[in-house]
């Protein structure tokens, strides 16, 4: 899917580069999802459960740079890679076509600037542009940082899944479901 490059101004006054990612970014995007698995418990995956090699996530963005309806983003704040962005189908059956999932991560030294909102939005317009009618997401019940980020932008609680993640130490957190209509 095709993107327009863009920069934004962040809360602290530091420029954004929001771009489309590429082969070349498979290294970055790997090594930010490692970071991310580690800095926060909010995620599915912990940080020795990233294995895909970089050859597999370049097959990965090559495929999603090919593709009509699915976009990743990348966040750059001076150089450095700070988030990423996608969505894609959520199912690929005819009845699920109008639906997509989207997911966003930032690195913790990157939180609170306003990358999150930035990326999201990109995301939500270009899902639109692709003909989608609305966009799922699951978020952790206690993220609250998250849940405000997505309600700000639209997106509303549909229903709770429990305990769909349990912790080394046997605790669990529950999802929320959200979707906005676009």
């Amino acid at each position: 899917m095709e993107y327009k490059s863009k920069t934004v101004t962040l809360k602290n006054g530091k420029t954004c580069l929001i771009r489309r990612a590429e082969e070349a970014d498979a290294e970055a995007l790997l090594e930010l999802m490692r970071t991310v698995a580690g800095e926060t418990t909010n995620l599915v995956l912990e940080p020795g459960e990233i294995t895909t090699t970089v050859e597999r996530e370049r097959e990965i963005l090559r495929a999603n740079c090919e593709a009509d309806r699915s976009l990743v983003l990348l966040a750059f704040v001076e150089g450095k890679l700070a988030g990423t962005c996608n969505f894609g189908p959520a199912g690929k059956r005819n009845r699920t076509l109008h639906r997509c999932a989207a997911a966003v991560s930032v690195c913790r030294a990157s939180w609170g600037l306003g990358i999150g909102t930035a990326l999201l939005g990109e995301v939500l317009d270009a899902a639109k542009a692709a003909g989608y009618e609305q966009m799922e997401l699951e978020v952790v019940s206690t993220n609250a940082p998250a849940v405000g980020l997505y309600k700000k932008l639209g997106f509303q609680v549909m229903g709770t899944m429990p305990h769909t993640m349990k912790y080394r130490d046997g605790t669990y957190e529950d999802f929320l479901f959200m979707v906005k209509y676009l």
